[in-house]
């Protein structure tokens, strides 16, 4: 067994004992609280059976997402952060029954954190169960839950791609502004005709928690995750970085390579609103990343882990150098057309450098030798799997097709 398949194993194990611990706290956990409760021990048998599904039903999706690589953003690799998660859950799903308003202070924020440390599916099946359960000790009707279901589903929705660009604004208004629409139609269907001011104050005060909660969310999420996540793209897609920056040396074929894949790379990203980290760091070193493998005689995952890639950068790379794993990502798409035409490109200009006829090409004609290309392999059949679009493909033949200065610069290295 090689050192990597162990470490795997090792991982896996993790996972499954955290998986373990957190419903052995979670489960008695709540059947404790039902006792407090006073409730029958029929109903906590049944409350206990019923937990316990949704516990199981929540590990399922979650695992069944790592395994299929839909978890939001680095959340395959870091379990821990969902079970931490899970467990305050279901801490503040036993004691909110103890406030007024029937226990639902800020409790669809608990659905947009479940949900941001997992995905939406996982977050929503995980927020349902811990919300039966505070509906349940609240001894609240039916109508109460669903408004609070959706409301916290429409948060998961809401806020599913905050990983691009942390943008808030118009998803917070939004759901906030459902979020008081519900609490007004709840206190007027409860007034039965008769609204008075202090009718409000407690759903106000609700409210305004639950917007807190909501910005101490995504203030944590951005933290240890988005900031730190672009940290890591900041110092490895530094042309100083110590890998990239000793190929100059070593390899300058390779390195101008990947600094032109780059620049492609990072262009497409950016106009067709892909990851631009990703797509930038996968054209810095798709080809260097197999180079070093060689020389350390390492595997793709240990060389990553040495120089700490961030999870969807060592995706693309995988996707990239294994042809047992079909492209499927549009930013692993961008870095392979991007390749394929600066290859194309570089070697027709050092061929034409080293013939008698030195004279250059116009730029329409490598503009024509690019569009080509991207013909070629798209006709190929290799991009099949991914999840580039036709309009894609048209957007980015338009990128190389319009570029002028850039072809100019490729003829001078």
């Amino acid at each position: 067994m090689t050192k990597h398949m162990k470490k795997r194993e090792e991982a896996v194990w993790q996972k499954v004992l955290l998986a373990v611990g957190m419903s052995v706290l979670s489960v008695p956990a709540v059947g404790v609280a039902a006792y407090i409760y006073e409730k029958s021990f029929r109903d906590i048998f049944i409350l206990l059976l019923l937990f316990t599904a949704c516990c199981a039903v929540t590990l399922f999706s979650y695992f069944q997402s790592s395994i299929y690589d839909t978890l939001h953003y680095d959340n395959g690799s870091h379990f821990l952060r969902f079970v931490v998660t899970f467990l305050l859950g279901v801490a503040v799903s036993c004691l909110m029954p103890m406030l007024p308003d029937a226990g639902f202070w800020a409790v669809p924020s608990i659905a947009l954190v479940l949900a941001l440390f997992s995905n939406t599916v996982t977050g929503i099946v995980a927020y349902a169960g811990l919300l039966g359960v505070c509906s349940y000790f609240a001894a609240t009707d039916i109508l109460t839950f669903l408004l609070y279901f959706i409301i916290g589903a429409i948060f998961a929705i809401l806020f599913e791609k905050l990983d691009n660009d942390y943008k808030t604004g118009v998803p917070m208004f939004a759901a906030m502004t459902l979020h008081i629409v519900g609490m007004t139609a709840r206190v007027v269907f409860n007034s039965h005709g008769a609204l008075t001011a202090d009718m409000f104050i407690i759903p106000v005060i609700n409210i305004f928690i639950t917007f807190v909660m909501m910005l101490v969310v995504l203030r944590f999420y951005c933290a240890v995750v988005i900031d730190k996540e672009k940290g890591k793209y900041l110092r490895i897609n530094d042309q100083e970085f110590a890998l990239l920056a000793k190929y100059k040396e070593e390899d300058k074929q390779i390195y101008y390579n990947a600094i032109h894949t780059a620049y492609f790379a990072e262009k497409t990203a950016r106009l067709l609103h892909m990851d631009v980290d990703v797509a930038k760091n996968g054209g810095y070193y798709h080809k260097i990343i197999a180079m070093e493998c060689k020389k350390q005689e390492k595997t793709l995952e240990e060389v990553c882990r040495e120089y700490k890639f961030p999870a969807e950068a060592v995706r693309l790379l995988q996707e990239y150098n294994y042809k047992s794993q079909p492209i499927k990502l549009r930013e692993t798409a961008a870095v392979y057309l991007a390749d394929s035409v600066v290859s194309t490109i570089m070697y027709l200009i050092s061929k034409g450098n080293s013939s008698e006829n030195k004279e250059a090409k116009p730029d329409n004609e490598y503009a024509k030798i690019a569009t080509a290309v991207i013909h070629r392999k798209v006709e190929s059949g290799i991009l099949n799997n991914s999840d580039i679009s036709l309009a894609d493909i048209g957007g980015i033949e338009k990128i190389y097709t319009g570029e002028k200065l850039y072809y100019d610069f490729l003829r001078r290295e």
